[in-house]
């Protein structure tokens, strides 16, 4: 005999309930293409004079769709700008390309390539890690690094032991900080050095290291190490100069795990070293944001800044240099954008407040966009 099983009909409507509620649509954020960034025009209008009358913006997906771009005065893509410290990042990663080929790695020492130079006992143990992440202990500047009358192996060797520019007996750079990753002292010194190692593992000169490794692959033809005149002691550190799109190719490599292009400029593993902490949370002797609260404690990759955490992960990244160019990588949103101006980092970063700063208003106005659901 059939077994008959009645359901009630309080039962059916709880089942029809739920399976309604599984069922309904929830709410989705639109996607980032059908987002309206139009806003950010009336911020970079109501800050042109503090650009000098001239700059570009730039915001694109992962995928290199513009999201917003525009320019202001007479910039056009084919300006081309120095950009200061924002060389330290497409410098860094020439020189993890070079990692990724086994020419050397991030825990040689500088006194592998340099065994006479580097033999002190402050500097005989630095490694290429600790040099691209400002952690061995040299000062900021140095004549070594903004002289043209000598090469960059000329000046790595003055670096380590000092020596002649020109007529002039030059000592070696100091080493005001707790050397071999105890402290972090932003600069361009260490940077040299590890420009340096570049040229010595591959027998070539840096601007042709750069052409062939990140340049050529990253479609980046404008972009060189002579922004600040012709010289063969190529800034590592500060002297390169670019095209805001150009720049803007590097960063979607970045973002995109080092692909570009359908090209692999770097692996995964090279990328994911450039854009987590290597500080360690060593204390922060130097920082040019000192007396900025919304970026002074900022932590420091392989040539950018760690700019923004989400559950103890690092997924915002800088590269902001001293004449106010301001480009960054965030993970968490997918997108790369270029704040292309050439001024002072404080019109860019604190005037009038760090609160209400262009780049501060740019920032969170984008992410106010995208957050948005």
């Amino acid at each position: 005999m059939m077994k008959v099983i009645t359901v009630s009909a309080f039962a059916i409507g709880i089942l029809l309930a739920a399976c309604s509620k599984k069922n309904d649509p929830q709410p989705v954020a639109p996607p980032l293409k059908d987002k309206d960034f139009f806003a950010l025009t009336a911020i970079m209008q109501n800050n042109l004079t503090a650009f000098g009358g001239n700059a570009g913006l730039i915001l694109m997906d992962k995928d290199g769709k513009v999201l917003y771009k525009q320019y202001f005065g007479s910039y056009t893509d084919n300006t081309y700008i120095p950009i200061a410290s924002g060389s330290k990042l497409p410098s860094m990663v020439a020189v993890m390309a070079l990692v990724d080929k086994g020419l050397m790695s991030l825990n040689d020492k500088v006194s592998t390539f340099y065994p006479t130079e580097f033999s002190a006992t402050d500097r005989k143990d630095i490694t290429l890690r600790q040099l691209m992440s400002h952690t061995a202990g040299f000062s900021g500047g140095s004549q070594w690094i903004s002289t043209d009358l000598i090469n960059l192996q000329e000046a790595v060797r003055g670096i380590g032991q000092g020596g002649m520019i020109g007529t002039n007996n030059v000592p070696r750079a100091s080493m005001p900080y707790a050397p071999n990753g105890s402290q972090f002292a932003y600069g361009g010194v260490s940077m040299h050095v590890a420009g340096g190692i570049a040229e010595k593992v591959t027998g070539k000169t840096w601007d042709i290291i750069f052409k062939e490794q990140v340049a050529d692959k990253c479609l980046m033809p404008n972009t060189n190490y002579i922004a600040l005149g012709n010289t063969t002691n190529y800034r590592i550190a500060g002297g390169a100069g670019t095209r805001m799109m150009e720049f803007a190719n590097l960063l979607l490599m970045l973002l995109n795990d080092g692909k570009f292009n359908g090209v692999q400029v770097l692996s995964k593993t090279a990328v994911d070293e450039i854009l987590k902490d290597q500080t360690n949370g060593v204390p922060i002797a130097f920082t040019p944001y000192d007396g900025d609260p919304l970026r002074q404690n900022f932590r420091y990759g392989l040539g950018c800044w760690v700019e923004e955490l989400t559950n103890g992960i690092p997924t915002a990244f800088g590269s902001q240099g001293a004449f106010g160019f301001s480009p960054w990588i965030d993970k968490k949103r997918n997108v790369i954008g270029i704040l292309f101006v050439q001024r002072s980092l404080g019109a860019v970063n604190t005037q009038p407040t760090p609160q209400s700063a262009p780049y501060t208003l740019i920032r969170n106005k984008i992410n106010e966009i995208i957050d948005a659901p």
